[in-house]
Formats: C-alpha cells, structure tokens, sequence
C-alpha cells in the first residue's frame, strides 16, 4: 500500500460519536478534578521530606569523614610520641618518610 492510500484512507475515517454515558463521565471527571486537587494538596513535611532526608544523609557522611581524618592525624601523633618516649624517634622517621616517598612515586 502507497502512503498517499493510506493518507486517503485515513482522511476518510470517521470517528463515532460518544455515548452520552461517556459524555457524562467525563464532565463528572472535569468538573470534581479541582476539588480533589486541591484537597490532595500534599503538606509542607511530606514535600520537602526527601529534601531533608538528603541533607540529613550528607552531613552524616561529612561528619563521620572529618572524625575519620581527625583520628588518623591523632593517630599519628600518638604514634611519634610513643616512639620518641621508646627512643625509636629515627626509625619512625625513616618509616614515616619512606611511606611518603612510595606514595609519591
């Protein structure tokens, strides 16, 4: 079949006409809608809740990142302080440089 047949075919169809019980639910349905949306409004907690959960959500990560950072600097200052109170102070060092230098390269 040829586009310009099927364009004549399709030109010439006739949609029926709608029941009159169609008709009727339909300008039921239009004319409740804007009660129902306005009573379905949602609240202020329940729209912005996910926007509070998210946020929720980074600072706990943020939070636990920075105790996380803190308690390793902590940890390293325990550390050359228990060497130096050892009078092992020079191979920290030479440790501590060593891991800097491997990381580097």
């Amino acid at each position: 079949m040829k586009d310009s047949d099927l364009n004549m075919k399709l030109d010439s169809y006739q949609a029926p006409e709608p029941s009159d019980l169609l008709k009727a639910r339909i300008l039921r349905a239009a004319s409740a809608q804007p009660a129902q949306q306005s009573a379905k409004r949602p609240s202020f907690a329940r729209r912005f809740m996910p926007i509070a959960a998210s946020l929720l959500a980074i600072c706990a990560i943020g939070l636990s990142t920075l105790q996380i950072t803190q308690t390793n600097e902590t940890d390293a200052a325990a550390w050359q302080e228990a060497a130096t109170d050892l009078g092992f102070s020079d191979i920290y060092d030479w440790v501590e440089t060593e891991e800097v230098s491997t990381s580097e390269s």
